[in-house]
C-alpha cells in the first residue's frame, strides 16, 4: 500500500509538472508577439479599427467554446491540442509574411482565437493532473502564475528587442512560432500519460442559470471578468498609448512593460500561499481591486516620460493585479475538478468577454475624452470589482 500511494504521488508530481512546463512554454510563444499585436495589425487597420479585429476575435472565441466540449468528446483533448498547435504555428508564420490586410487581418484572428483554446485545453489537464487534491489549490496555482509571470515578465523585453527601431514585427512572429515546436514535443510525448477527462457540452442558458444561483461562482466569475478587461486594456492600448503618445521606443517600452510584470514574480506565490493557509481569498481579492483601481486612474496624469516612474507606476498596477489573479483561481479551481468542462469553459469566457467588452468601452470613451483618460475609465471599471469580491463567501 504505501508503494502504491508513492507511486500514484510520484505520477502527479510528474503529470503537474509536465502540464506546467506546456503551459510556460505557451506563454512565451504567445506572450512575445501580445503586446505588439495591436501595433502590427495597425499597420493594415486604423486605430479604430483594431479594437474591432479583437471584438471579433473575441465573439468567434466564444462561438467555439459553446460546442468546445462536442469536439472534445469526440476528438479527445489531446489531439485537439496538437491540431491548435499545428494552426497556431501555420498562423504565426502566415502573420511574419502578411503585407496586405486581406491576409493579416484574418491571420490576426485565427490567431487570438487559437491560443485562447489551447490555455483552456491546458487548463482541463491541468486539473485532470492535480485531481482531488485541493487543500493546496491556492499554493500551486500561485507558484504556476509566478512562474508564468517570470516568463511573461521577460517576454516584452524580448520582443521589444527583436522589434527594435526599425519596428520588425516578423521577427517577433518568427520567434513565437519557432517556440511551438517544444510545445508541441511535450505535449506529444507528455500530455498522452494523463488521463483524458470527460467533458460536457456548454449550454449557454443554463450555465448562465447555475452561475446565477450559485452566488459565489457568479461573483468570482465577475471578478475574473474585470480582471480580463484590465489585462485586455494592458495588453491592446498601454503600448499602444507609449509608442503615438508618450513616443517611447519599442525597446523602452519593452524595458518598462518588463519591470511592470515583476511585480506577479514577486507576490503571485506568496499570495496564494497566505489564500490556503491564513487570509483567504476574500480580503485580499478587496485590496487588490482597491489598488488596480486607484493606480490605473493615476496613470492618465503621468505625462513625465522617466522612464523609472513608468516602471514604479507599472508595477504598482500589477501588484493590485497579482492579489486579484491569484485569488480568483484559487477560489474559482477549489469548486471545480477537471470532469467540470462546462464549468471551467464558461469561467474561461472571461477571456473573451472581456475582449469583447473592453474595445467596445475604450472606443465608446475615446469619442468623449482623450486618450490618456481612458485609464480613468479603467479605475473605475475596476473598483467595481471590490463590490463584487465583497459579495463573496470567504474560505478562511
Amino acid at each position: 500500500m504505501p508503494q502504491r500511494l508513492a507511486r500514484k504521488a510520484a505520477a502527479y508530481s510528474t503529470n503537474v509538472l509536465i502540464v506546467n512546463v506546456a503551459i510556460l512554454l505557451l506563454i512565451f510563444s504567445s506572450f512575445i508577439t501580445n503586446y505588439i499585436n495591436s501595433s502590427y495589425i495597425e499597420q493594415f487597420v486604423s486605430s479604430e479599427g483594431i479594437g474591432l479585429m479583437y471584438t471579433i476575435g473575441a465573439a468567434l472565441t466564444i462561438l467555439i467554446f459553446l460546442f468546445v466540449s462536442r469536439i472534445l468528446r469526440q476528438v479527445g483533448n489531446y489531439y485537439t491540442v496538437l491540431g491548435l498547435l499545428l494552426l497556431d504555428f501555420c498562423v504565426l508564420i502566415g502573420m511574419a509574411f502578411a503585407d496586405s490586410l486581406r491576409t493579416a487581418v484574418p491571420l490576426f484572428i485565427v490567431h487570438i482565437t487559437v491560443v485562447t483554446l489551447i490555455f483552456f485545453n491546458f487548463d482541463i489537464f491541468l486539473e485532470e493532473a492535480i485531481g482531488k487534491k485541493e487543500d493546496s489549490t491556492g499554493s500551486r496555482r500561485g507558484l504556476l502564475l509566478a512562474l508564468s509571470s517570470f516568463v511573461g515578465a521577460c517576454t516584452p523585453l524580448f520582443s521589444g528587442y527583436l522589434v527594435g527601431e526599425s519596428a520588425a514585427f516578423e521577427r517577433a512572429y518568427y520567434t513565437g512560432a519557432l517556440m511551438l515546436i517544444p510545445l508541441f514535443a511535450v505535449v506529444m510525448f507528455g500530455f498522452r500519460r494523463i488521463g483524458n477527462p470527460k467533458n460536457h457540452e456548454v449550454k449557454i442558458i443554463e450555465a448562465i442559470r447555475s452561475f446565477w444561483i450559485e452566488k459565489n461562482i457568479r461573483f468570482v466569475f465577475l471578478s475574473n471578468l474585470l480582471l480580463w478587461f484590465f489585462f485586455c486594456f494592458m495588453v491592446v492600448y498601454t503600448p499602444l498609448y507609449l509608442a503615438t503618445e508618450m513616443q517611447f521606443s519599442w525597446s523602452t517600452i519593452g524595458i518598462i512593460l518588463f519591470g511592470g510584470q515583476l511585480a506577479y514574480v514577486f507576490f503571485e506565490y506568496p499570495i496564494g500561499r497566505l489564500a490556503d493557509k491564513y487570509i483567504g481569498e476574500k480580503e485580499m481579492m478587496i485590496f487588490g481591486f482597491l489598488i488596480i483601481s486607484a493606480s490605473s486612474a493615476l496613470l492618465a496624469y503621468l505625462t513625465n516620460d522617466s522612464v523609472w516612474l513608468w516602471i514604479i507606476a507599472m508595477f504598482i498596477t500589477r501588484m493590485g493585479a497579482s492579489l486579484i489573479e491569484v485569488t480568483t483561481e484559487s477560489y474559482f479551481f477549489k469548486h471545480t475538478k477537471g470532469s467540470d468542462g462546462q464549468i471551467i469553459s464558461f469561467f474561461r469566457m472571461a477571456n473573451p468577454l472581456a475582449y469583447i467588452a473592453g474595445p467596445l468601452v475604450v472606443s465608446l470613451a475615446l469619442l468623449y475624452v482623450p486618450f490618456n483618460l481612458t485609464f480613468v475609465v479603467l479605475g473605475l471599471c475596476m473598483l467595481s470589482g471590490a463590490v463584487f469580491a465583497l459579495q463573496l463567501t470567504d474560505t478562511k
